[in-house]
């Protein structure tokens, strides 16, 4: 290839920018995609009122269904068609066949192109729709900022659907092709993951070749992209290779799946692909790479300037293609040493990715059967058996990619029985051996998934029973991956559910991702310690599960509100199961009892009282009608140690008024945009209690409010209790809420909030909190101003019981 001198392409093929790295190929990706489109506007348009005006009637161009047309005579939808390659082909068809020079097309071309007149100038003038990227839900997060740093909008990237097995989906790719054909939507290209971030998944690219082919035939063309950052280096592994050198630990190297095989031998079907040296190339930061099939693609993202490139200058030539102008050449440098030392084929990259994708794999049978089964498994060394037992144990581990007896639906005791043949037949035996026996290997190269990456989930059993709350599985990955990361504090990464996912409860669950880039950890002895160790942190980790999670009789505090009727604000915990309810209640005291508590209060406005139980009860025993417990009664929450105000009374005639469960699966994914309140009482006295809809949160429970006399609630509806939402204070937008200085409570006078006694705030009731989240009309609006006395509390209701004694 060359460049004449107005940087023209005179020939086609492959060409290969180096970058900064992913987030820079995939930014230039997306506008080289999607500015193929506009370039065909700007040439009808120059055409229909500028300078080229005099090819209206000769001009012909190729359809993507095939056959010539006049190019003055395609419809829209037929311009947006048009295969990437015609596009780009465009000026060098001027060229050849009406001999306009490429001066005079890049002067005419310039004030019409989208760099110039920007891009809604052109989607005014011709009525487009706002062009859509189909890409694979498990993305990598620089495709939606490519789109936001291009102008596109990320909420253009459609998310495909995955298989479970992290492929894109081809039925819902269809689909959302089949809806922007019929609705008129650009498409700007298909995005096909070859190696994902978190799951080392290869999407279709056989089968999304195909689709576009279909859909050629109907007139209608997009861009192929191919994401293989991860997995592009793979491609070495296609090829024959040799004996490695002996004196080297022996590492089988594992061939890839017939699957991924076939994927990557469709990358030349794709106009663009990312990949990165510095990922399965071994080459250090910064070094991303951007390949395209039409090597013209890339001026649509370029930029030259006078001062480092000039006329004549190499293509090579530095900050000419995309956004970077000056950078560094040490990484170009060291890819193409180590392409042409380490070399791009099986005996080089090949040999070491395959070493690589076994060691995987041997993991992947680590995690595949760690089992609450009672047998061998941790030896003293690969090809050794001892003690080392695997006992009973309530820790589940589950990889993403199932076992081929699992995708077969074989029952139960196949399943099994397949997991002992990888515990016999592959984890207790030495790397030769197990290459040696041929049937060991064929089944082997069975298992796992496309690349070098598990993606795994742990959950555990308490009391034989599987965890069915999605929150606690969460917490339990989170709480792994927290022991076991060098020096990072985020989150792992998250595979989302639907309701038909692993688990019975909604919600998102959090898994862990090991990559394997060395083939070392299959030497002995090292990967079973590294295996066991894992095992020792998990099982830690279950037991701070177990802790939060383990019904039992507990002490139950409860705030008090009210002189002429006791109601009791429970105390909750999102993160106890013994304390995971909203519950309020009214319950008649002894006389000696109620006239202390009347007393205190006249001698100490605003200060809160509290009451609990003396003897540990489950909770919901405590509250049934006709408990005997004995409860204590106290100022705020007394210390463990504290002597009680008074102590050893009974409570009779207990009535639930509010009863919610604030387990994760009862819980919403959003905080209400307004802040709901539960309103409850009687006409002389009436009281609040924040509704707790989502974690983490604060327990705020206002006594004795004023509600102005418009107020046209029933005594009926206040014993029974209805929500108020404050029309002045949004929630979502506070969260998490602003804290005091000591960070245990919420500050009620912050901006915003003003929470404190004597503020005011327009209400509006429901009867319940799901008609004002439904969006139903209110049943009253009134005013509502803050009592003198409060209770507040931030540190308590979120508190992990694990980090308190």
């Amino acid at each position: 290839m060359k460049l004449d001198a107005y940087h023209a392409w005179v020939a086609t093929g492959w060409s290969w920018t180096l970058v900064c790295d992913g987030s820079g190929s995939a930014c230039r990706a997306v506008r080289a995609a999607h500015r193929t489109i506009p370039r065909i506007l700007t040439i009808k348009w120059v055409i229909e009122e500028g300078p080229l005006g005099f090819l209206a009637d000769a001009f012909e161009v190729e359809l993507c269904q095939g056959g010539m047309r006049r190019f003055t005579e395609l419809s829209r939808q037929e311009l947006l068609n048009l295969k990437p390659s015609t596009i780009l082909d465009l000026p060098s068809k001027l060229g050849r066949d009406f001999s306009v020079s490429s001066s005079f097309l890049q002067e005419a071309l310039n004030p019409y192109l989208i760099q110039t007149a920007g891009k809604s100038v052109l989607e005014e003038k011709y009525g487009l729709k706002p062009g859509k990227f189909l890409i694979s839900a498990t993305k990598h997060y620089s495709w939606p900022k490519g789109g936001a740093i291009s102008g596109i909008g990320s909420v253009n990237f459609i998310d495909v659907d995955v298989d479970e097995e992290a492929r894109m989906d081809m039925t819902d790719l269809r689909k959302r092709t089949r809806e922007c054909v019929e609705d008129e939507i650009p498409i700007y290209g298909v995005v096909a993951i070859i190696g994902s971030t978190e799951h080392g998944a290869c999407d279709p690219v056989e089968e999304i070749v195909k689709i576009r082919q279909e859909y050629e035939r109907e007139g209608i063309s997009f861009a192929i992209h191919c994401d293989a950052a991860w997995g592009g280096y793979f491609a070495a592994t296609i090829r024959e290779r040799k004996d490695r050198d002996e004196l080297l630990p022996y590492v089988p190297a594992m061939p890839l799946q017939p699957y991924t095989v076939r994927q990557l031998e469709n990358l030349c079907h794709a106009d663009s692909i990312t990949i990165d040296p510095h990922k399965s190339g071994y080459i250090n930061y910064p070094a991303g790479g951007l390949c395209y099939r039409d090597g013209r693609m890339r001026y649509l993202v370029t930029w030259t300037s006078p001062i480092v490139f000039h006329e004549g200058d190499a293509v090579e030539s530095m900050g000419v293609y995309g956004v970077e102008g000056s950078k560094p050449g040490a990484a170009a440098a060291a890819a193409w040493l180590t392409h042409k030392t380490l070399g791009l084929h099986k005996e080089g990259y090949g040999r070491l990715l395959g070493e690589a994708v076994f060691s995987c794999i041997k993991l992947y049978c680590h995690w595949a059967t760690m089992a609450p089964l009672s047998r061998p498994q941790f030896g003293g060394g690969e090809g050794r058996k001892d003690a080392g037992t695997l006992e009973e144990s309530p820790l589940i581990v589950v990889p993403l990619i199932r076992l081929p007896a699992e995708k077969a639906g074989e029952p139960q005791d196949v399943i099994e029985a397949r997991r002992e043949r990888i515990r016999t037949d592959i984890l207790q035996r030495t790397n030769q051996q197990l290459f040696e026996d041929a049937e060991a290997w064929r089944f082997m190269c069975e298992l796992a998934g496309d690349l070098m990456i598990n993606a795994f989930a742990c959950n555990f059993k308490l009391d034989g029973v599987v965890n069915q709350d999605v929150g606690e599985a969460n917490y339990l990955n989170q709480w792994i991956f927290s022991q076991l990361s060098v020096a990072s504090e985020n989150d792992p990464t998250r595979l989302g559910l639907d309701d038909g996912g692993a688990t019975s409860t909604r919600g998102d669950l959090r898994f862990l991702v090991n990559v394997t880039m060395s083939p070392w950890p299959t030497s002995p002895d090292f990967m079973t310690r590294l295996v066991r160790s894992f095992r020792d942190v998990a099982l830690k980790g279950v037991e701070r599960c177990i802790k939060r999670n383990r019904l039992g009789p507990d002490t139950h505090g409860f705030v008090m509100q009210g002189l002429k009727e006791v109601y009791l604000v429970h105390i909750p915990m999102f993160n106890m199961a013994n304390h995971r309810w909203q519950l309020i209640i009214t319950a008649d005291f002894p006389p000696n009892v109620l006239e202390r508590y009347r007393q205190l209060r006249s001698e100490n406005p605003g200060v809160v009282y509290t009451v609990a139980n003396m003897q540990k009860e489950i909770l919901e025993d405590l509250v049934r009608p006709g408990s005997i417990a004995k409860w204590r009664l106290d100022e705020g929450i007394p210390g463990p140690n504290s002597p009680a105000i008074i102590d050893d009374f009974e409570l009779t005639n207990i009535r639930v008024v509010i009863r919610e469960s604030m387990s994760y699966a009862d819980l919403e994914t959003a905080y209400p945009d307004r802040m709901p309140f539960y309103l409850y009482g009687n006409k002389q006295e009436k009281h609040l209690d924040h509704v707790l809809k989502a974690s983490p949160n604060a327990q705020i429970s206002h006594e004795s409010v004023a509600l102005d006399l418009k107020m046209d609630l029933s005594d009926e509806q206040l014993k029974k209790g209805v929500v108020a939402v404050l029309e002045d204070v949004y929630e979502n937008s506070l969260q998490p809420l602003p804290l005091n200085q000591q960070g245990n409570s919420v500050d009620l006078g912050a901006a915003g909030l003003s929470l404190t006694p004597g503020a005011t705030h327009g209400v509006s009731i429901y009867e319940t909190y799901e008609q004002d989240k439904n969006g139903s009309a209110s049943i009253s609006r009134v005013r509502v101003t803050i009592g003198e006395t409060t209770f507040a509390d931030w540190a308590d209701v979120n508190m992990d019981p694990n980090d308190h004694n």
